[in-house]
């Protein structure tokens, strides 16, 4: 398995090798497999008592190529391995990445067998499969692994193996539940199932149904502007419709008029990141914006994968004019009691 666009294989791969490879590249869209796979690897390969004198984190947007060789050819103590993760590695790939395809190279023509090196690329930036040195990688000593983009007629598909993985089978019927209510966000999937097994009694993990799926997450719950902006922000047409069809339904609750501001202060921020220095990284978006939380420029940078700067500018426009339409103005324009889902069908459009 050189290379594979199936993360979920090579996950239970891991859990059967005999041998780990010693050399793992993670890309792909999908970054909640690149971050499980990471764990992966070094719960089944990295004890917790190995961890402080075998175990090197660095960032590739601080760390250097040659600060990575030094730690993989770093000889294990009291441990079978050593395990060298880079974390933001797309960061090492500027000025063409060759400094980082250098250091592949040696050691894919010196492997250490005590060495294990795992690089995280994010971000959609990756080196190419057709870069010699990483052909010979694959061939020789490595994995390369491809995690791409969860569509919605997939999402189910996925829905039933994480739902095991805690313990659980759902029925058929609690399956369309999660997946009409969470769409395509595997991170967020991974976390209500796991509330769903610490919430449900053991007896009734083996056929859950949708009312449990309903009662003990939080997928039944009073929708905000805020989950919609999140929704957007990954461009989750499935379940952006169904939150701007709830919130269009409880409007004496929650008014167009307060929902338009927070999205359209959300897609401001959007396109000015974009001006921000390039790679983009949490850390150079939130300096750059002037942010102080990470929690908060996570939705930047999904919005950065998923929208284009001129597409952002359009809806930029669009909210002005659906907040004008609010306040009354283009009555002619259709029911007022749809300008949200028109917004939203614009956006994703």
């Amino acid at each position: 398995m050189p290379y594979t666009k199936e993360p979920q294989s090579v996950l239970t791969a891991i859990d059967s090798a005999k041998e780990p490879y010693r050399i793992y590249l993670l890309t792909g869209e999908e970054e909640y497999f690149t971050d499980k796979i990471e764990k992966k690897i070094e719960a089944a390969y990295m004890p917790e008592e190995a961890r402080d004198f075998n175990y090197t984190l660095l960032y590739g947007t601080t760390a250097t190529p040659s600060q990575l060789l030094t730690a993989a050819r770093r000889a294990p103590m009291m441990a079978k391995y050593t395990l060298t993760v880079v974390r933001e590695a797309q960061a090492m790939m500027q000025g063409g990445g060759g400094a980082l395809m250098e250091v592949l190279g040696n050691l894919v023509d010196h492997p250490v067998p005590s060495s294990i090196v795992v690089l995280c690329f994010k971000g959609g930036k990756k080196p190419a499969r057709t870069l010699s040195v990483i052909k010979s990688l694959t061939k020789k000593v490595g994995l390369y692994v491809e995690s791409p983009e969860i569509r919605d007629y997939q999402i189910s598909g996925y829905i039933r193996p994480l739902a095991l993985e805690h313990g659980l089978t759902l029925t058929p019927e609690a399956v369309q539940v999660v997946a009409e209510h969470i769409g395509t966000d595997v991170t967020r999937l991974d976390s209500e199932l796991g509330k769903l097994a610490l919430a449900l009694p053991s007896e009734v993990r083996a056929q859950v149904t949708p009312e449990q799926v309903l009662t003990y997450t939080g997928l039944n719950k009073e929708y905000t502007a805020f989950d919609l902006k999140r929704a957007l922000a990954r461009k989750d047409r499935r379940q952006s419709l169904i939150i701007a069809r709830s919130l269009s339904e409880d409007s004496k609750r929650v008014p167009v008029q307060m929902i338009i501001p927070t999205l359209f202060g959300y897609f401001a921020d959007l396109l000015t990141a974009f001006y921000a220095p390039r790679p983009y990284t949490e850390q150079s978006v939130m300096s750059y914006l002037g942010i102080s939380s990470s929690f908060f420029v996570k939705d930047i940078m999904l919005g950065i994968k998923s929208y284009k700067p001129q597409r952002v500018v359009e809806i930029i426009h669009a909210l002005r004019h659906s907040d004008a339409r609010s306040k009354g103005m283009y009555s002619d324009q259709g029911d007022p009691d749809e300008i949200l889902i028109d917004l939203v069908l614009l956006i994703l459009n």
